[in-house]
């Protein structure tokens, strides 16, 4: 039998089109595809296929079905065997074996999650429309925002109350179990084992699967005060349900309409999606405030392959478009870019616009990439090293197309246009191609090697080089990436403790995040395990970094580096770590609220002594070991001196966990 998650890989990555289309020659009509139906002696097209629903159905036969029962269907297959092929055909391996009790549980603890977070979809939408529950606060912002009663509904958009019986007490009362509710990230744990509320007083926009079940929510603060120092958004975690570089804010809204224009408009936020579909035009998704990733464009590729990227027209915005360029340039689609007028946004621009006239602006500035890269070359024509480095740009952008007909006439337009000679152009572009299949080809080997190293019980004394480097799974790994995410992000800002705050201290009087970690690791002679870790925090410490007030600036710089490094390791892992939302210990759901840069002062020391902690528990089992060992070999003295360096590390793990207790 085949495991549950195979199949629903399997079944993720089928398009119907492609399947039917191996046997019958189909045509693009509108928001299907028409062709010759085999079931039956067809003179005239009459087997529909869709792409957005993906199903056929023959008119004048009458069979009709998915991918799968075609399969069964015209080449006499069964259920597996049909699964099998498809797996073939999209390189999936088939792992078979019968359900245990254990793939039972975790099937309905997937259908139970679902059931949980579509109740909590009922509740805020309740809350949102009775005014004995939220005093229509919520819904008053939405009118403000210009929003319809009918697109609010469309969207399931509701309202989290700030008083009254919470959330975590309705769902209780109603027979819904504490685990889904923590698990979903509906509710926290507070650490006296009582449940809160992750969302309160908040809008809410709930996030649904391509199927329209709800799998997460969005949650915004109606007012800023900047004394309260809330989180603008509050998001639904990483869990079983949701992930969110899988995912596409109004791609079930929106996928019949993509299929019927064979075209996605690609935009950032909730409200742009909204805004948009109010106007009238409704193929549209968002990225929901995260970095494009290749899951999200593999989603929308299951219904077009021609993207539009629409961002703001400042300098963020830019960088967005071109970095979402290349991915969904290498995913062998087609893109076109959008920047708006520097004042809007497209919530604010849908709002002040008609669906005519924003379809005449797309129209008439719609770019293919070298366009877009070509006005930037301009508006720096007088300075010849960022001339020079954005044509390198717009050339390692091309290397990435798959079809070497398309790279052609891209090269030619840029040698025409900037006057490059087309063989350097080709030379550069064959040096990038191969320098990533080398990559390529070192990851592969990485994968294959991972599953013949075990698990390290203690920390390793050298590595090889990290790009050639398996990712070990030891308990170390977690501590060492935890660590590594708030250099990344946060290294050049002051870390503020308690004691600092209490002494008035200013910002040249503190460490910086970076060199309290430096300190604190250093002075007990720990390095990291994970070679590619190892690599990245070293690699943190050695370029050099120019000095500023403003902090956030200096580790804008520090991110540029790392996301466009040569090292390609080094680049992914700086995009999981802006990208992925970062699991912190919450000791209260007031600080779960409150922006990460002001916890620094507690979570940096706290991840730091988790660290140690782990450290010392490996070194303690390895003593163990060799106690075991000198007690058989019947070495007395080795023993007791191993006994006394036990005692030692269990002093300084107390120490540790007092120390933890106290932050």
């Amino acid at each position: 039998m085949i495991d549950y998650a195979t199949k629903e890989r399997i079944l993720d990555a089928t398009r119907i089109e492609d399947v039917i289309g191996d046997f019958v020659s189909l045509k693009r009509r509108g928001a299907n595809y028409l062709g010759l139906c085999p079931f039956h002696q067809d003179r005239n097209p009459s087997l529909s296929v869709s792409s957005t629903k993906q199903i056929f159905k023959c008119f004048a036969c009458g069979k009709s079905g998915n991918a799968v029962t075609f399969l069964m269907e015209h080449e006499h297959l069964s259920y597996p065997e049909a699964l099998k092929y498809l797996a073939k055909k999209y390189g999936i391996e088939v792992v078979e074996k019968e359900e245990t009790p254990e793939d039972i549980a975790k099937r309905q603890k997937y259908e139970s999650l679902l059931i949980v977070s579509e109740f909590a979809g009922k509740y805020y939408q309740d809350a949102l429309w009775n005014p004995e529950k939220s005093k229509l606060v919520g819904l008053s912002y939405f009118k403000e925002r210009g929003f319809s009663d009918e697109t609010i509904r469309k969207f399931g958009l509701g309202y989290a109350p700030k008083s009254g019986k919470t959330f975590a007490q309705t769902a209780l009362e109603g027979g819904y179990k504490r685990e889904f509710l923590v698990e979903t990230g509906l509710c926290i744990e507070r650490e006296d084992g009582t449940l809160a509320d992750r969302f309160f007083d908040r809008v809410m926009f709930p996030v649904f699967s391509l199927s329209g079940r709800i799998i997460a929510f969005g949650g915004r603060i109606l007012f800023n005060d900047p004394e309260k120092k809330l989180a603008k958004y509050v998001n639904s975690p990483t869990s079983e349900i949701y992930s969110k570089e899988d995912s596409l804010y109004g791609i079930y809204q929106a996928k019949s309409e993509i299929g019927k224009q064979d075209k996605c408009y690609l935009v950032e936020g909730y409200a742009d999606v909204i805004s948009m579909h109010q106007a009238g035009i409704e193929n549209v998704v968002a990225s929901s405030g995260t970095s494009l990733t290749v899951g999200q464009i593999k989603l929308i590729k299951r219904f077009t392959e021609n993207i539009t990227i629409i961002y703001d027209g400042d300098a963020a915005g830019i960088h967005a478009a071109v970095r979402g360029v290349n991915l969904v340039l290498a995913e062998g689609m087609k893109v076109k870019v959008v920047i708006l007028p520097a004042e809007d946004d497209p919530d604010s621009f849908a709002r002040a616009h008609s669906k005519a006239e924003i379809e005449e602006y797309i129209a008439a500035n719609e770019q293919d990439f070298v366009s877009f890269r070509a006005k930037l070359i301009t508006e720096s024509s007088n300075d010849v090293y960022k001339r020079t480095q954005l044509i390198n740009e717009i050339i390692e952008t091309i290397s990435v197309i798959p079809d070497q007909i398309e790279r052609n006439v891209y090269v030619d337009m840029v040698s025409s246009g900037f006057n490059v000679k087309t063989d350097a152009i080709y030379q550069k572009i064959k040096e990038l191609r191969d320098k990533r299949r080398s990559q390529e080809e070192a990851r592969r080997r990485v994968e294959d090697r991972r599953e013949s190293y075990p698990v390290q019980d203690e920390p390793i004394e050298s590595a090889p080089d990290p790009v050639s480097a398996p990712i070990t799974n030891s308990v170390l790994a977690t501590g060492e990436k935890d660590i590594l995410y708030y250099l990344l992000k946060y290294g050049e800002y002051p870390l503020f403790r308690d004691e600092d705050l209490r002494m008035g201290r200013k910002k040249d009087e503190v460490p910086t995040v970076s060199q309290f970690i430096y300190s604190s690791l250093s002075q007990d002679e720990l390095t990291f395990e994970n070679p590619l870790y190892r690599a990245v925090y070293e690699e943190y410490y050695s370029f050099p970094k120019e000095e500023d007030e403003n902090c956030e600036k200096v580790q804008g710089k520090v991110i540029r580096h790392f996301m466009t490094h040569d090292n390609q390791e080094f680049s992914k892992l700086m995009c999981d770590t802006l990208s992925d939302a970062h699991p912190i210990t919450i000791k209260s759901y007031v600080d779960s609220m409150t922006p990460e840069e002001h916890l620094l002062g507690k979570n940096v020391p706290r991840i730091l002594l988790f660290y140690k902690l782990k450290v010392i528990d490996l070194a303690s089992n390895a003593l163990v070991k060799r106690i075991n060992e000198e007690e058989k070999l019947g070495n007395q003295e080795k023993q007791k001196e191993l006994v006394n360096q036990l005692m030692m590390l269990g002093k300084v793990k107390m120490a540790l966990n007092n120390e933890i207790n106290r932050l």
